[in-house]
């Protein structure tokens, strides 16, 4: 069942309890789809895009897409690694030390009050830098660097891409859905993510891919600092960048993206989007458009940025949107963009339309919708198969944390835990900054986290439970399950719906 609460009403209210699955939680826009036939694979299909040597496509794919006129490539950590069109490849050529985690289009969050002052001090202290890496505070929907350190001091050997955690193609909807545990983009690093990413990638016809995107903070700390997307193309494909203006005119506009001096615009000075264009001069040239809304969509604000990598070799126009919406322990954010693909007199004509469904804004969810799992063969499922077992919230609802299926790989064995780090071995983690930075006490008593390792297998999001019994509901405490299927890790128990559960 799909939840037909139009974008920006800010609260999704089902009603009557009802079965539903996870990946249910999206809204639909005001945009009706007109597509073709489209399809989707997960089985391997390489882009036919030029990398830089020493990258493997296949190590990051995860899905392929086709639409009228373009093909999308989704990664493992549900970014956009290809998009494809008249233009050739958009989508930079990458680098071999962080191949498909930052020239592509995803999702970036940092908090402000952990980063802002270690930023600081290296500003000041630039020869501390590679000291106080592991301080740093950056999460990619994408995944990790490849440059860091690794099991035993080394570099990581391939990239850990966010891992997926539940997806599937809605033929339907002509979508693409799933949910990420998004990752601190370093290693070694002293931070946990608590952040989950649902993204909805559809084919709306008319070269219009819409993407619909739930962030929801399981963690502790607030996310402040937004880049909803974070992204680009590769500009020996598209040369010239246009930006739009509030009269629905644009502009031909470039610049270099460095650390200073960032070519930026307040969304209220544009339309609503920020095109890319073979030849500007020629309505007919193979356009790429990304819609990001206009400025009274935007929840908490926010300004474009845009310009050309420093390094030549990178062949990369950077694009960042960013907000300043927060997004603070147990709330969820709605954010949806899109991109457009054709001739660039469509483009921009389809650009200016699209604004208007584009934007940020807060949404929640009620308990009401519940996940059904069941258990075949001894093992854990939410396919349908097997016996009954427990119901959990499909929805992230306010008062509930996210149960998750981890796999032992050494043993085979099966967890269900609230954290998702049970698994994950840590290692001490000296603070670098001297004792008399005034802001040292933030750092302190920190540890290196290697979730990454290799025996931790991220199987599913069964759903979510209550923290506390929810008041006039009928709910049951959620205690350690038969040791012959699974363990629990939580020392506290938690609360699920009482029917469907078997003793």
């Amino acid at each position: 069942m799909k939840c037909n609460t139009h974008i920006f009403a800010g609260l999704l209210i089902a009603g009557s309890v009802y079965s539903a699955s996870v990946l249910d939680l999206f809204p639909e826009s005001g945009v009706k789809a007109d597509s073709g036939k489209t399809e989707c694979t997960f089985e391997y299909r390489a882009s036919g895009s030029e990398w830089i040597p020493g990258v493997d496509e296949e190590a990051v794919f995860l899905a392929s897409v086709q639409g009228d006129g373009w093909t999308l490539g989704v990664g493992k950590g549900g970014q956009i690694y290809s998009l494809r069109g008249s233009f050739g490849e958009s989508i930079p050529p990458q680098r071999v030390e962080s191949p498909w985690n930052d020239e592509v289009w995803q999702f970036v969050a940092t908090d402000e009050t952990l980063i802002g002052p270690l930023q600081e001090y290296q500003n000041a202290n630039p020869e501390q830098r590679a000291a106080t890496l592991p301080l740093m505070y950056f999460i990619h929907q994408a995944g990790i660097y490849t440059k860091g350190a690794g099991f035993d001091g080394g570099f990581v050997a391939a990239p850990f891409y966010s891992p997926c955690l539940r997806k599937r193609w809605n033929e339907e909807a002509c979508t693409l859905e799933m949910v990420n545990w998004i990752q601190q983009a370093r290693t070694p690093c002293v931070w946990k993510s608590g952040l989950l990413v649902y993204s909805a990638y559809r084919d709306c016809g008319d070269g219009i891919i819409e993407v619909n995107q739930v962030v929801h903070n399981f963690g502790t700390e607030t996310l402040s600092f937004l880049n909803t997307p974070w992204g680009g193309i590769r500009k020996s494909s598209l040369p010239h960048t246009v930006l739009s203006k509030p009269d629905g005119s644009w502009e031909k506009v470039d610049g270099r993206f460095g650390w200073t001096d960032i070519p930026t615009r307040a969304l209220a000075q544009t339309g609503g989007w920020l095109g890319y264009v073979l030849d500007p001069e020629q309505k007919t040239s193979p356009a790429l458009a990304l819609v990001f809304g206009e400025a009274k969509q935007q929840h908490g604000g926010g300004v474009i940025r845009w310009g050309t990598a420093g390094e030549k070799k990178r062949d990369y126009e950077v694009t960042e949107r960013i907000s300043k919406a927060r997004i603070t322990p147990g709330s969820s954010l709605l954010v949806r963009w899109y991109l457009v693909a054709g001739e660039s007199s469509n483009v921009w004509k389809t650009a200016n339309t699209l604004a208007s469904e584009a934007g940020v804004r807060p949404i929640q969810f009620d308990g009401s919708a519940k996940q059904p799992v069941w258990i075949e063969d001894g093992k854990v499922t939410t396919e349908g198969h097997g016996k009954p077992w427990v119901e959990l919230c499909a929805y992230p609802a306010a008062g509930t944390v996210p149960v998750f299926l981890l796999e032992d790989k050494r043993t085979g064995k099966q967890l269900i835990t609230t954290d998702i780090y049970a698994l994950a071995e840590t290692e001490p983690y000296s603070n670098p900054l001297p004792e008399d930075y005034p802001q040292r006490e933030i750092y302190n008593d920190r540890v290196i986290y290697k979730q990454y390792a290799p025996h931790i297998g991220y199987k599913n999001l069964l759903g979510y439970a209550f923290k506390e019994k929810p008041d006039g509901a009928a709910a049951s405490r959620f205690p350690a399950v038969p040791v012959d299927l699974s363990f629990w890790a939580n020392a506290s128990s938690v609360w699920v719906w009482s029917s469907g559960i078997d003793r």
